[in-house]
Protein backbone atom coordinates (compact mmCIF):
# COMPACT_ATOMS: atom_id res chain seq x y z
CA UNK A 1 0.00 0.00 0.00
CA UNK A 2 1.53 3.26 -1.18
CA UNK A 3 0.74 6.96 -1.11
CA UNK A 4 1.99 9.91 -3.13
CA UNK A 5 3.76 12.61 -1.14
CA UNK A 6 4.03 16.02 -2.81
CA UNK A 7 6.41 18.79 -1.78
CA UNK A 8 8.36 21.73 -3.21
CA UNK A 9 7.69 22.64 -6.83
CA UNK A 10 5.23 19.78 -7.45
CA UNK A 11 7.84 17.11 -6.69
CA UNK A 12 6.41 13.72 -5.77
CA UNK A 13 7.63 10.46 -4.33
CA UNK A 14 6.00 7.21 -3.30
CA UNK A 15 5.87 6.05 0.30
CA UNK A 16 4.85 2.71 1.74
CA UNK A 17 2.23 3.16 4.48
CA UNK A 18 2.56 -0.38 5.77
CA UNK A 19 4.98 0.83 8.44
CA UNK A 20 4.98 2.82 11.66
CA UNK A 21 4.20 6.53 11.68
CA UNK A 22 7.69 7.16 13.07
CA UNK A 23 9.37 5.37 10.16
CA UNK A 24 7.18 7.15 7.59
CA UNK A 25 8.03 10.56 9.08
CA UNK A 26 11.77 9.76 9.12
CA UNK A 27 11.61 8.65 5.49
CA UNK A 28 9.62 11.73 4.47
CA UNK A 29 11.97 14.08 6.33
CA UNK A 30 14.98 12.49 4.59
CA UNK A 31 13.39 12.60 1.10
CA UNK A 32 12.44 16.26 1.51
CA UNK A 33 15.84 17.15 3.00
CA UNK A 34 14.70 18.46 6.38
CA UNK A 35 16.69 18.18 9.62
CA UNK A 36 15.57 15.69 12.27
CA UNK A 37 14.69 18.55 14.62
CA UNK A 38 11.90 19.87 12.35
CA UNK A 39 8.42 18.69 13.26
CA UNK A 40 6.53 17.69 10.14
CA UNK A 41 3.16 16.21 9.33
CA UNK A 42 1.12 15.24 6.30
CA UNK A 43 -2.14 16.77 5.15
CA UNK A 44 -4.54 15.62 2.46
CA UNK A 45 -5.48 17.67 -0.60
CA UNK A 46 -8.19 19.55 1.32
CA UNK A 47 -5.72 20.61 4.02
CA UNK A 48 -6.77 18.22 6.77
CA UNK A 49 -3.75 17.52 8.95
CA UNK A 50 -3.11 13.91 9.97
CA UNK A 51 -1.64 15.03 13.33
CA UNK A 52 1.14 12.43 13.35
CA UNK A 53 3.16 14.63 15.73
CA UNK A 54 0.60 14.00 18.50
CA UNK A 55 -0.18 10.33 17.74
CA UNK A 56 1.65 7.29 19.02
CA UNK A 57 4.71 6.89 16.78
CA UNK A 58 4.41 3.09 16.86
CA UNK A 59 0.95 3.04 15.25
CA UNK A 60 0.79 1.90 11.65
CA UNK A 61 0.45 4.73 9.14
CA UNK A 62 -2.09 2.67 7.18
CA UNK A 63 -4.58 3.30 10.04
CA UNK A 64 -4.62 7.01 9.20
CA UNK A 65 -3.81 7.22 5.48
CA UNK A 66 -5.67 6.04 2.40
CA UNK A 67 -3.71 4.02 -0.14
CA UNK A 68 -3.08 5.67 -3.55
CA UNK A 69 -3.98 9.13 -2.22
CA UNK A 70 -1.86 12.28 -2.41
CA UNK A 71 -0.59 14.01 0.72
CA UNK A 72 1.41 17.20 1.22
CA UNK A 73 4.30 17.66 3.62
CA UNK A 74 3.64 20.38 6.20
CA UNK A 75 6.01 21.87 8.72
CA UNK A 76 4.64 22.40 12.24
CA UNK A 77 5.96 25.71 13.54
CA UNK A 78 6.09 26.08 17.32
CA UNK A 79 7.16 28.92 19.63
CA UNK A 80 10.80 29.79 20.19
CA UNK A 81 12.72 27.31 22.37
CA UNK A 82 13.42 28.39 25.90
CA UNK A 83 10.51 30.83 25.99
CA UNK A 84 7.13 30.66 27.67
CA UNK A 85 5.51 30.05 24.26
CA UNK A 86 7.79 27.13 23.41
CA UNK A 87 4.87 24.71 23.03
CA UNK A 88 2.55 27.15 21.24
CA UNK A 89 1.31 26.26 17.75
CA UNK A 90 2.27 29.14 15.48
CA UNK A 91 1.53 27.73 12.03
CA UNK A 92 1.14 24.64 9.85
CA UNK A 93 3.11 25.52 6.71
CA UNK A 94 2.74 23.42 3.55
CA UNK A 95 6.12 22.76 1.94
CA UNK A 96 4.82 23.61 -1.52
CA UNK A 97 5.99 26.34 -3.88
CA UNK A 98 2.47 27.59 -4.75
CA UNK A 99 -0.11 26.16 -2.31
CA UNK A 100 -3.81 26.72 -2.97
CA UNK A 101 -5.46 29.47 -0.87
CA UNK A 102 -8.07 27.00 0.46
CA UNK A 103 -5.28 24.70 1.63
CA UNK A 104 -3.57 27.54 3.51
CA UNK A 105 -6.85 28.65 5.09
CA UNK A 106 -7.72 25.14 6.26
CA UNK A 107 -4.25 24.69 7.75
CA UNK A 108 -4.51 28.07 9.51
CA UNK A 109 -7.89 27.24 11.04
CA UNK A 110 -6.63 23.85 12.27
CA UNK A 111 -3.60 25.52 13.82
CA UNK A 112 -5.87 28.02 15.60
CA UNK A 113 -8.01 25.18 16.98
CA UNK A 114 -4.92 23.30 18.21
CA UNK A 115 -3.61 26.43 19.96
CA UNK A 116 -6.99 27.14 21.59
CA UNK A 117 -7.16 23.55 22.86
CA UNK A 118 -3.60 23.81 24.20
CA UNK A 119 -4.45 27.02 26.07
CA UNK A 120 -7.65 25.48 27.44
CA UNK A 121 -5.67 22.50 28.77
CA UNK A 122 -3.17 24.87 30.40
CA UNK A 123 -6.01 26.73 32.16
CA UNK A 124 -7.48 23.44 33.40
CA UNK A 125 -4.08 22.36 34.73
CA UNK A 126 -3.61 25.71 36.47
CA UNK A 127 -7.07 25.44 38.03
CA UNK A 128 -6.23 21.95 39.31
CA UNK A 129 -3.02 23.29 40.87
CA UNK A 130 -4.93 26.08 42.64
CA UNK A 131 -7.55 23.64 43.95
CA UNK A 132 -4.80 21.28 45.15
CA UNK A 133 -3.02 24.12 46.95
CA UNK A 134 -6.27 25.29 48.59
CA UNK A 135 -7.20 21.76 49.66
CA UNK A 136 -3.79 21.22 51.27
CA UNK A 137 -4.24 24.48 53.19
CA UNK A 138 -7.54 23.18 54.62
CA UNK A 139 -6.29 19.62 55.18
CA UNK A 140 -5.69 18.28 58.70
CA UNK A 141 -2.22 18.86 60.02
CA UNK A 142 0.16 15.97 59.70
CA UNK A 143 1.43 16.17 63.28
CA UNK A 144 -1.88 15.09 64.87
CA UNK A 145 -3.89 13.91 61.89
CA UNK A 146 -6.86 15.93 63.17
CA UNK A 147 -8.19 19.34 62.31
CA UNK A 148 -8.48 22.10 64.93
CA UNK A 149 -12.29 21.96 64.79
CA UNK A 150 -12.40 18.48 66.34
CA UNK A 151 -11.04 19.67 69.68
CA UNK A 152 -7.79 18.90 71.43
CA UNK A 153 -6.06 15.61 70.72
CA UNK A 154 -6.57 12.74 73.18
CA UNK A 155 -3.92 12.40 75.88
CA UNK A 156 -0.96 10.28 74.92
CA UNK A 157 -0.34 7.03 76.69
CA UNK A 158 3.15 6.66 77.98
CA UNK A 159 5.25 3.55 77.65
CA UNK A 160 4.23 0.94 80.17
CA UNK A 161 7.62 -0.78 80.32
CA UNK A 162 10.51 1.12 81.80
CA UNK A 163 13.25 -1.44 82.18
CA UNK A 164 14.26 -4.67 80.56
CA UNK A 165 13.24 -6.60 83.63
CA UNK A 166 9.71 -5.20 83.38
CA UNK A 167 9.49 -6.36 79.78
CA UNK A 168 10.56 -9.91 80.59
CA UNK A 169 8.36 -10.22 83.68
CA UNK A 170 5.37 -8.93 81.71
CA UNK A 171 6.05 -11.47 78.93
CA UNK A 172 6.25 -14.34 81.39
CA UNK A 173 2.84 -13.46 82.85
CA UNK A 174 1.16 -13.82 79.44
CA UNK A 175 2.48 -17.31 78.80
Amino acid sequence: MFIFITHGDNQQFLANINCSVLLLMHYTRRKVGLPKTDTIDLCDETGTMKMFFVKTPGDYASKFLTARSTYYVCKVERGARGTRLENAYKAFVPLLKNPEPELIENLRSQCDVMEKNRLKMLKIQEAKKVVAIESTANAPSKSTGRSDKEGPPPPRRGLTFKTRADVFSRRDRHR
